[in-house]
């Protein structure tokens, strides 16, 4: 039985580890032939790639840059003055992917590349023609995205499927992520599509171990970066066969809006990692197993309100916990937390949770459910896996990698929350929650691949499970199918939605993303009994056809782009009643000097309450960053609105608008305002019927690279709170830290409970913690 199963955890997993290999040692995926490359892309060791290298699932016509092997490692102190640099690879020939496009980067840079046994080597020259422009600050790891980067960016199975992503600026402050297929490079930050270098729109989530140094010069910036091969995953090769990755260099120029590379990509081509050239020549890395040890210890005194005797009850919690992670091959890893310490560092974003019809979604936190979290991820309506359902756990296990062609994910944990009730009558008391998760992935070609997943909640009597398999294809350079079929299996043990459920959900779904003319149809179907314990299922009982078509055009001039959408949504429920439609136009142009501006118009009906309510929509939204010293963004969103809460249901007239300010006086100093605002009134005027206003700023202070002061101050109207966060953070890498802050909340006294205190606008605190934690990561 799958409770059983569940219940052996650790077993589980080592008997998954142990499974033999499906394959060949990585996935031999041909990809879409790129045009040739102009001779100004190559340079130096750099040679174009041969007829035979598409069988190894390179793209045909891409430049290759065969990596030396150095005998003496450079010293990693952002200074290009070590010997291991003379005899190393040299690459200075980029060109414009954005705003331009294949044309000469306009600012120099020269990338320099060699290896040893352990680890690959960068050194790293950005040129200035006019070092004023140059964005460059110190800032806590990664959060750069807003500075001037070059990115190295590996995908080591040449699959096309996930990449990842290192990234330095001018300071040596980094910044990693991972980068799934499917999607363009080059977006704002260094990311786009589906997620382009920098880690812009990758999952920023991922962190490795690797070093880095860097400092401005007279002309520009220098930094280096060694990568240890023990942060990666890739094929294992024989001895003196060469590895032959997927390879990109990206740099992003905030103050131009600018975005170069090595290997050119294309806007006729719906693909950044197709698009990549190769990187050649290493053989014989080390094979000694990744082995890291991450104990952390916690400590906190917290004082809450008890709203029965208006008084601040004390609790001191110390705690330890154990990370493990085990590299079974250069591909699979296992990993295990016992008692882990699950605390959050910073809090979630502030969301307007006033007059919702549907739950809201609050996104994973937590390192260790985020680490391999792109593995679980399924396209569709629904997210089907979502970790925060694990609320309190004691332990958890993971396996994840790679075997041949088939992408493997397992994790077990278990839940103590269910059980923690003071009701000793309750059928849950003092039960804990078993889950499961388990996702295979099977490449078919170039970021095409079949997968199945499966998840499992049980406690005591009561269970939620789900599956399904999911298929994604790319069909020629500009279009992608996805079909996704899931079911749903659940004795429920709670009191708004009791007993049995059984329901499905499907997708389907075709795109176009072309130069110019790009176009998208879905459909897809949640029926009433779909349920999901482990995921997030936002609303059921739809079926829902929608689509869009844009254009887009380039005068790279004063407009660098611009082009209109239109859309198109229609809904009925099981029942065949029709529950939403709706039409839309919108207009989005991006300017010169990193300014873009767009607006829409919609025209909705929406049931509610067994009523058509038709609505006038529009939205307006604005990104100025112009300036390295200032940015804003602006979305503003208005029109008719129901009335959720009301009795009886009513049309409101709705304003709601999210601003961010994002304001750097000094390098070390950084500032961001943001503001959440909420306005719904009846339609022939008179009292509000929801007025919410959020307000957050988030100030840091760069001591150091590894030392950092952060305040965080918020005022929320809908339940009249406030609260500050003070946090003092020393970071040696990404595993090694030590943290210490102080959180204080206070709620005006007449929300906190009625009848325990008068009405009154006095605020009373209602939580207050002192913390410390330390981590410390040991590798071996």
């Amino acid at each position: 039985m799958a409770s059983r199963v569940i219940r052996n955890p650790i077993v589980m997993v080592l008997a998954l580890a142990a499974l033999p290999g499906a394959g060949p040692a990585f996935a031999q995926a041909p990809a879409t032939p790129a045009p040739p490359v102009s001779p100004r892309v190559a340079t130096g060791a750099m040679m174009l790639q041969s007829a035979d290298a598409a069988s190894t699932g390179a793209p045909a016509g891409r430049p290759t840059v065969v990596v030396p092997m150095t005998a003496e490692r450079p010293r990693v102190d952002g200074n290009l003055d070590d010997t291991a640099w003379e005899g190393a690879a040299h690459i200075n020939r980029f060109v414009q992917q954005r705003p331009g496009e294949n044309t000469p980067a306009s600012e120099a840079t020269d990338v320099f590349i060699a290896y040893d046994e352990a680890n690959i080597y960068f050194g790293i020259h950005a040129h200035y023609a006019d070092v004023g422009s140059m964005r460059v600050n110190r800032s806590e790891r990664d959060r750069v995205f807003r500075d001037d980067l070059v990115s190295i960016i590996f995908d080591p199975f040449l699959d096309q499927q996930r990449a990842y992503v290192f990234s330095v600026n001018g300071y040596g402050v980094q910044a990693d992520s991972l980068m799934g297929g499917g999607g363009r490079g080059g977006g704002r930050g260094g990311g786009g599509g589906g997620g382009g270098g920098g880690g812009g729109l990758g999952d920023r989530s991922w962190d490795a171990l690797f070093a880095s140094a860097g400092h401005p010069v007279v002309d520009g910036w220098t930094a280096e970066l060694a990568i240890p091969f023990k942060s990666l995953r890739y094929p294992a090769r024989q001895r003196d066969q060469a590895h032959r990755w997927g390879f990109q260099i990206q740099r992003d120029i905030q103050g131009k809006d600018e975005s170069d590379v090595w290997s050119p990509v294309l806007r006729n081509v719906a693909s950044f990692l197709g698009q990549m050239g190769t990187l050649d020549g290493m053989t014989n890395l080390s094979t000694s197993r990744n082995l890291e040890l991450m104990p952390t210890f916690t400590a906190v005194r917290a004082d809450a309100l008890d709203s029965e005797t208006g008084v601040l009850a004390r609790d001191n919690t110390p705690d330890a916990g154990l990370n493990v992670k085990y590299g079974l091959t250069s591909n699979l890893t296992v990993d295990f937390t016992a008692n882990p310490d699950f605390s959050q560092i910073e809090s979630d974003q502030p969301q307007i949770t006033t007059n919702q019809r549907f739950p809201v979604f609050y996104p994973e936190l937590r390192p260790f459910f985020l680490e391999g979290q792109e593995i679980f991820d399924v396209s569709g309506p629904v997210t089907f896996v979502h970790t925060r359902t694990i609320i309190d756990p004691q332990y958890g296990a993971k396996l994840t990698g790679k075997v041949g062609r088939t992408t493997l994910g397992v994790l077990v944990a278990n839940d103590e929350a269910p059980g923690k009730t003071d009701d000793v009558s309750d059928p849950l008391y003092g039960e804990k929650a078993q889950f499961f998760f388990g996702r295979a992935r099977y490449d078919l070609y170039s970021e095409s691949a079949i997968g199945v997943i499966a998840t499992d909640r049980e406690v005591g009597d009561f269970f939620s499970r789900a599956g399904g398999v999911d298929l994604q294809l790319k069909l020629g350079e500009t279009s992608r199918l996805q079909a996704v079929g899931l079911f749903s299996d659940q004795l429920s043990s709670d009191d708004d939605d009791p007993g049995a459920h059984r329901g499905n959900m499907y997708m389907l779904s075709f795109s176009r993303d072309g130069r110019g003319l790009s176009y998208f149809a879905q459909t897809n179907g949640i029926s009433p009994g779909f349920r999901n314990d482990s995921g997030f299922v936002r609303r059921n009982d739809i079926r829902e056809n929608f689509g869009s078509v844009s254009y887009r055009w380039y005068p790279e001039s004063w407009i660098v782009s611009w082009g209109p959408r239109a859309g198109y949504t229609r809904n009925y429920d099981y029942a065949g009643i029709r529950q939403d439609e709706e039409r839309s136009a919108s207009v989005n142009v991006q300017f010169a000097r990193n300014i873009s501006i767009g607006g829409g118009y919609s025209r909705e009906m929406e049931r509610y309450d067994e009523i058509d309510f038709y609505k006038n929509r529009y939205h307006l939204n604005a990104n100025i960053n112009s300036s390295r010293r200032a940015s804003v963004d602006l979305f503003v969103n208005g029109g008719d609105a129901i009335y959720y809460d009301g009795d009886p249901t009513v049309l409101g007239r709705e304003r709601e608008m999210n601003i961010n300010f994002n304001i750097r006086p000094i390098s070390r100093l950084s500032s961001t305002l943001r503001i959440n605002l909420l306005h719904l009134e009846p339609l022939g005027g008179g009292e509000p019927l929801a007025d919410v206003k959020v307000f957050r700023s988030v100030t840091s202070f760069q001591v150091t690279n590894r030392l950092t002061l952060r305040n965080i101050l918020q005022k929320d109207t809908q339940d009249e709170t406030i609260s500050l966060n003070l946090l003092g953070a020393y970071r040696i890498n990404s595993g090694t830290a030590f943290f210490v802050g102080y959180d204080d909340h206070f709620q005006q006294a007449d929300q906190i409970e009625d009848g325990k205190f008068y009405s009154t606008r006095e605020l009373r605190r209602t939580n207050r913690a002192i913390f410390t934690k330390i981590q410390y990561l040991f590798r071996f």
